[in-house]
Protein backbone atom coordinates (compact mmCIF):
# COMPACT_ATOMS: atom_id res chain seq x y z
CA UNK A 1 0.00 0.00 0.00
CA UNK A 2 1.73 3.18 -1.30
CA UNK A 3 1.76 6.03 1.40
CA UNK A 4 0.30 9.35 -0.26
CA UNK A 5 2.91 11.57 -1.47
CA UNK A 6 1.63 15.14 0.39
CA UNK A 7 3.57 17.82 -0.32
CA UNK A 8 3.63 19.37 2.91
CA UNK A 9 4.31 16.33 4.21
CA UNK A 10 7.81 16.30 2.11
CA UNK A 11 8.52 19.75 3.25
CA UNK A 12 8.18 18.79 6.91
CA UNK A 13 10.21 15.96 6.52
CA UNK A 14 12.92 18.09 5.14
CA UNK A 15 12.35 21.01 7.55
CA UNK A 16 12.71 18.75 10.37
CA UNK A 17 16.07 16.64 8.45
CA UNK A 18 17.39 20.64 8.15
CA UNK A 19 16.89 20.77 12.07
CA UNK A 20 19.23 18.01 12.90
CA UNK A 21 21.92 19.90 11.55
CA UNK A 22 23.16 17.06 8.57
CA UNK A 23 26.06 19.37 7.50
CA UNK A 24 27.56 19.45 11.17
CA UNK A 25 27.20 16.21 11.72
CA UNK A 26 28.89 15.22 8.48
CA UNK A 27 31.75 17.02 9.20
CA UNK A 28 32.32 15.92 12.66
CA UNK A 29 32.56 12.15 11.37
CA UNK A 30 34.47 13.07 8.15
CA UNK A 31 37.92 11.37 8.62
CA UNK A 32 40.57 14.12 8.43
CA UNK A 33 42.34 13.28 4.74
CA UNK A 34 41.60 10.45 2.84
CA UNK A 35 38.13 10.65 2.42
CA UNK A 36 34.76 8.68 1.52
CA UNK A 37 37.10 5.82 0.04
CA UNK A 38 39.22 5.98 3.29
CA UNK A 39 36.19 5.13 5.29
CA UNK A 40 34.67 2.19 3.04
CA UNK A 41 38.54 0.60 3.34
CA UNK A 42 38.91 1.09 7.12
CA UNK A 43 35.69 -0.28 7.91
CA UNK A 44 37.05 -3.72 5.99
CA UNK A 45 39.07 -4.11 9.00
CA UNK A 46 36.18 -3.28 11.59
CA UNK A 47 35.88 -6.50 13.73
CA UNK A 48 32.99 -9.14 14.00
CA UNK A 49 30.42 -8.74 14.61
CA UNK A 50 29.26 -5.53 15.18
CA UNK A 51 26.52 -4.43 17.64
CA UNK A 52 22.95 -3.82 17.39
CA UNK A 53 22.37 -0.19 18.30
CA UNK A 54 18.85 0.55 16.78
CA UNK A 55 16.07 -1.88 15.21
CA UNK A 56 13.58 0.80 13.03
CA UNK A 57 10.64 -0.24 10.20
CA UNK A 58 11.25 1.25 7.17
CA UNK A 59 8.17 2.15 4.86
CA UNK A 60 8.99 3.15 1.30
CA UNK A 61 7.90 6.45 0.24
CA UNK A 62 7.72 5.07 -3.43
CA UNK A 63 6.07 2.01 -2.85
CA UNK A 64 4.94 1.05 0.89
CA UNK A 65 6.94 -1.02 0.97
CA UNK A 66 8.35 -2.06 4.64
CA UNK A 67 11.88 -3.07 5.55
CA UNK A 68 13.50 -3.80 8.75
CA UNK A 69 16.45 -1.39 9.61
CA UNK A 70 19.12 -2.31 11.65
CA UNK A 71 22.03 0.18 12.98
CA UNK A 72 24.80 -1.66 13.56
CA UNK A 73 28.03 -0.12 14.80
CA UNK A 74 31.71 -1.81 15.82
CA UNK A 75 33.80 -1.68 18.92
CA UNK A 76 36.92 0.78 18.44
CA UNK A 77 39.31 -0.90 16.16
CA UNK A 78 42.72 0.48 15.38
CA UNK A 79 42.91 2.19 11.94
CA UNK A 80 44.61 0.18 9.03
CA UNK A 81 47.83 2.58 8.26
CA UNK A 82 47.06 5.12 10.78
CA UNK A 83 48.12 5.57 14.87
CA UNK A 84 43.97 6.40 14.55
CA UNK A 85 41.07 4.21 15.86
CA UNK A 86 37.82 3.86 13.99
CA UNK A 87 34.25 2.74 14.31
CA UNK A 88 32.63 1.15 11.69
CA UNK A 89 28.34 1.98 11.09
CA UNK A 90 26.22 0.09 9.11
CA UNK A 91 22.39 0.66 8.30
CA UNK A 92 21.14 -2.98 7.49
CA UNK A 93 18.43 -3.05 4.91
CA UNK A 94 17.69 0.75 3.31
CA UNK A 95 19.92 -0.21 0.41
CA UNK A 96 22.03 3.32 0.72
CA UNK A 97 25.11 4.02 1.11
CA UNK A 98 25.86 2.39 4.71
CA UNK A 99 24.00 -0.68 3.43
CA UNK A 100 27.18 -2.94 2.85
CA UNK A 101 28.99 -5.70 4.04
CA UNK A 102 30.98 -3.12 6.16
CA UNK A 103 29.49 0.37 5.82
CA UNK A 104 31.70 3.35 6.68
CA UNK A 105 34.38 3.72 9.70
CA UNK A 106 34.41 7.00 11.96
CA UNK A 107 37.85 8.22 12.96
CA UNK A 108 38.89 9.47 16.11
CA UNK A 109 42.34 9.92 18.41
CA UNK A 110 41.24 7.44 21.30
CA UNK A 111 37.88 4.71 21.07
CA UNK A 112 36.04 7.34 23.00
CA UNK A 113 36.46 9.91 20.04
CA UNK A 114 35.82 7.18 17.41
CA UNK A 115 32.59 5.76 19.32
CA UNK A 116 30.96 9.80 19.51
CA UNK A 117 31.80 9.78 15.31
CA UNK A 118 29.95 6.89 14.70
CA UNK A 119 27.10 7.67 16.80
CA UNK A 120 27.35 11.34 14.49
CA UNK A 121 27.74 8.89 11.47
CA UNK A 122 25.26 6.67 12.59
CA UNK A 123 22.61 10.02 12.59
CA UNK A 124 23.62 10.73 9.15
CA UNK A 125 23.19 7.52 7.78
CA UNK A 126 19.46 7.45 9.70
CA UNK A 127 19.18 11.05 7.47
CA UNK A 128 20.26 9.69 4.18
CA UNK A 129 17.69 6.56 4.64
CA UNK A 130 14.86 8.81 6.05
CA UNK A 131 14.44 10.55 2.38
CA UNK A 132 13.61 7.00 0.79
CA UNK A 133 11.81 5.75 3.70
CA UNK A 134 9.36 6.71 6.37
CA UNK A 135 11.20 6.09 9.95
CA UNK A 136 9.36 4.11 12.54
CA UNK A 137 9.80 2.58 15.66
CA UNK A 138 9.19 -1.59 15.36
CA UNK A 139 5.55 -0.35 17.06
CA UNK A 140 4.65 1.68 14.63
CA UNK A 141 5.26 5.02 16.21
CA UNK A 142 7.23 7.81 14.02
CA UNK A 143 11.03 7.93 14.51
CA UNK A 144 12.06 11.22 15.55
CA UNK A 145 15.01 12.32 13.63
CA UNK A 146 15.28 15.12 15.87
CA UNK A 147 16.22 13.55 18.52
CA UNK A 148 20.04 12.45 19.49
CA UNK A 149 20.80 8.62 18.98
Amino acid sequence: MPIPDDKSLREARLAEALRTNLRRRKAASRPAQGGEERAVVAAQAAPWPYGVMRRLEGVAHADGARVALVLEISAPYAAPDSDEICCAVRLVGDGGQFDSEHGKAAFGLDGLQATRRALDLAQVALDLASTTHDLRWPDGRSYDLSAPI
